[in-house]
C-alpha cells in the first residue's frame, strides 16, 4: 500500500497537465448541466426503454432508443474516467441516429473503486451481449467517449480476436487508448491500476498483440481541436497503428471543441461523425 506522500511523489506534472482535466476545465459543470437537460428532454419525449438490467451490478442498466425491430444498432458508452457519470449525460446524442433508422443503446456501468477497470470491461461485454441477444441487430457500430472510448475499443478488439461478429465499425471519441500515462497522474488514486493492468487494458497495446491477419472493423478516431496533446496523441496513435495492422481508420479533429463540447458534434445530424456512423452501418 502506498502512502499519500508516495502517491504525490509519483505524479508527473507533465502527464497530470495532459490527462487530469478537472482543473483545466472549470466550465465542465455548465456543459454537463446542458447535456443533462437536453438528455432529460429526449427521454421525457418518450419512444425509449429506460433502465433495462443487463447484469448483476447495481449500475448495470441500459437505455434503448428504438428504431424498429431488427434495426442496426449504435452502441454508445459514456465517459468519466471509469469513476464518474452515467448514461443520463449522453441520451441527447441518440436523437438523430434513431431518426435515421438506428436503434441507440446506452449502458451505464459500475464505477471504481467498487469494481476494477477490468470489471467494467466485463460489464460492457455483458451489455453488448444483451443487445445482440435481445435486439438481434445484423450490424452494430460501437462507440464511446473518453473512458467509454476505451471500453468500445475493447469490444471491437474482442471481435478481431474471435475473427467474426456483428460489429461493423468503431467510433472512439477522445478515447483513453493507452492507460500507462495515467499511472503517474492523480487519476490513478481512484483507479489504482498496476502497470500490468494498464498494459492489459490499453486498446493500443492490445492492438499490437493481435495475430497477423486479424480482421479489424473500420475505425473513426475523433478528438476536439482544443484538447490537450495527450488526448490528440491517444487518438492519432490508435488510428495510425490501426492502419499499420491493415485496418481502415480515419482521424477527425473537430475545430474549437474541447473534451466535453466535442459530444455536441457527435449529436449533430450534419456532422462528420453522424455521416461516418451512417456509412459504417450501411456496410454489409
Amino acid at each position: 500500500m502506498h502512502s499519500e506522500s508516495e502517491t504525490l511523489r509519483a505524479i508527473d506534472a507533465g502527464l497530470e497537465a495532459q490527462y487530469a482535466l478537472r482543473a483545466r476545465h472549470p466550465e465542465r459543470d455548465d456543459i454537463y448541466r446542458d447535456h443533462l437537460k437536453r438528455s432529460a428532454a429526449l427521454r421525457e419525449a418518450g419512444d425509449c426503454r429506460l433502465d433495462i438490467r443487463y447484469g448483476a451490478g447495481p449500475r448495470c442498466l441500459l437505455d434503448v432508443f428504438p428504431a424498429g425491430e431488427g434495426a442496426p444498432v449504435f452502441f454508445f458508452v459514456h465517459g468519466g474516467y471509469w469513476r464518474a457519470l452515467d448514461k443520463s449525460y449522453v441520451s441527447f446524442i441518440a436523437e438523430h441516429y434513431r431518426n435515421a433508422g438506428m436503434t441507440v443503446v446506452m449502458p451505464t456501468y459500475d464505477l471504481v473503486p467498487a469494481v476494477r477497470v477490468a470489471g467494467i470491461v466485463e460489464q460492457i461485454r455483458l451489455a453488448l451481449a444483451w443487445t445482440l441477444a435481445h435486439l438481434r441487430p445484423a450490424r452494430v457500430v460501437v462507440g464511446g467517449h473518453s473512458a467509454g472510448g476505451q471500453l468500445a475499443a475493447m469490444l471491437a478488439l474482442d471481435q478481431a480476436v474471435r475473427g467474426q461478429g456483428r460489429i461493423v465499425g468503431l467510433v472512439g471519441v477522445s478515447g483513453a487508448f493507452d492507460l500507462r500515462p495515467l499511472l503517474k497522474t492523480s487519476i490513478n488514486r481512484d483507479l489504482t491500476l498496476s502497470p500490468d493492468e494498464a498494459d492489459e487494458l490499453s486498446p493500443l497495446l492490445r492492438l499490437h498483440r493481435l495475430s497477423k491477419g486479424a480482421r479489424l472493423v473500420p475505425l473513426l478516431g475523433v478528438v476536439g481541436g482544443d484538447e490537450t496533446n495527450g488526448f490528440k496523441q491517444w487518438t492519432s496513435g490508435l488510428v495510425s497503428d490501426w492502419r499499420k495492422q491493415d485496418g481502415e481508420a480515419d482521424y477527425c479533429e473537430i475545430p474549437a471543441s474541447n473534451h466535453f463540447t466535442v459530444l455536441d458534434h457527435i449529436a449533430d445530424a450534419e456532422g462528420d461523425v453522424f455521416r461516418a456512423v451512417t456509412a459504417m452501418i450501411g456496410q454489409h
